[in-house]
């Protein structure tokens, strides 16, 4: 989290220079709180990992950068989730329609159902988490001893001041950690709905199609149980730049701005840009090849568009 991330603060600097990173950071998030943030995030994370459905409704709501980070997870942290081309194959999608039979569905649809097991299994495993371990997840980081004018703070982070503001009896009279892992569930409620009624005739489609497809469906369900969150809710496939991404994807419209900016900012803009995040222990720290490294285009890095460092030749932006 990031509040808890602030509350690590590295003894190398002062408390007042610890005061003002932090302070910096959530006056960030107060102009735009971390839900706005994610809300493009999540709905283009879904259209990415459909496999960028061209259904005419879907716009590129993010810079380029935040789709070539999403390229990164899919062969990080979502490596393991059958894309749905590997997955359902239509073979006459005009008379599909007209199928009213197993046999009928047979000879226009095929199923891949070990891929589909796995699916099911990752959605489950994360809603198992989310109703179950979340809220132990979160009494790690310590709330409990946090104020109540800080827990606010906190929330405006997430949130936003109008949302405090129409729930500050419920933040005050909720443990931090039980109301996190509370709002977490009815964000996911109607998603689950939708997860769990989809399951449910899968799997009956499933024991209807053949002995052979329920026994895929069901390795493939075992094989997904921890192919994206392990026994310990831990995010499988985690690499070394990952704090990084994470934190570009959560500001990205702070490096639109810097992109759009006239003179253009450079590498180094961005770098001492990053500086209060890294001080206050929300990402390890990063000097400025490593940065120029990650902002190269891709298959090198994730494509941020900003000026070369001088002396770079302009191929390498």
């Amino acid at each position: 989290m990031l509040e808890n991330g602030m509350s690590q603060v590295e003894t190398s600097i002062t408390p007042s220079q610890a005061e003002i990173d932090k302070q910096t950071i959530r006056e960030l998030f107060y102009a735009k709180c971390i839900v706005e943030r994610l809300a493009p995030l999540f709905k283009g994370m879904m259209w990415f990992l459909g496999g960028c459905p061209q259904t005419g409704e879907q716009t590129k709501l993010l810079p380029d950068y935040c789709y070539n980070i999403l390229a990164v997870f899919q062969r990080t942290y979502f490596k393991n989730l059958p894309l749905l081309n590997d997955t359902v194959l239509i073979i006459n999608q005009a008379t599909l329609p007209a199928a009213k039979t197993i046999d009928d569905a047979k000879k226009v649809i095929r199923f891949d159902w070990f891929n589909l097991g796995k699916a099911f299994a990752i959605a489950t495993r994360c809603i198992r988490f989310a109703e179950l371990e979340a809220e132990d997840e979160a009494s790690k980081d310590g709330f409990e001893n946090e104020t109540p004018d800080k827990v606010k703070l906190l929330f405006i982070v997430i949130f936003g001041k109008t949302w405090v503001e129409q729930n500050e009896a419920r933040i005050l009279g909720t443990p931090t950690d039980k109301l996190f892992s509370e709002l977490l569930n009815e964000f996911i409620a109607t998603w689950v709905a939708q997860h769990l009624e989809a399951q449910s005739k899968m799997t009956a489609l499933a024991y209807q199609w053949s002995p052979e497809a329920m026994i895929q469906f069901n390795q493939g369900f075992a094989d997904g149980m921890t192919g994206f969150l392990d026994e310990h809710g831990q995010l499988v496939g985690e690499s070394e730049r990952s704090g990084v991404y994470f934190l570009l994807l959560l500001i990205w419209p702070e490096i639109q701005s810097m992109q759009f900016a006239q003179p253009r900012k450079t590498i180094p803009d961005l770098h001492a840009w990053l500086q209060p995040f890294v001080r206050v222990g929300i990402i390890n720290a990063i000097d400025v090849d490593m940065l120029r490294d990650v902002c190269e285009p891709p298959p090198r890095g994730i494509g941020i568009s900003l000026r070369p460092l001088k002396g770079r030749p302009p191929s390498a932006e």
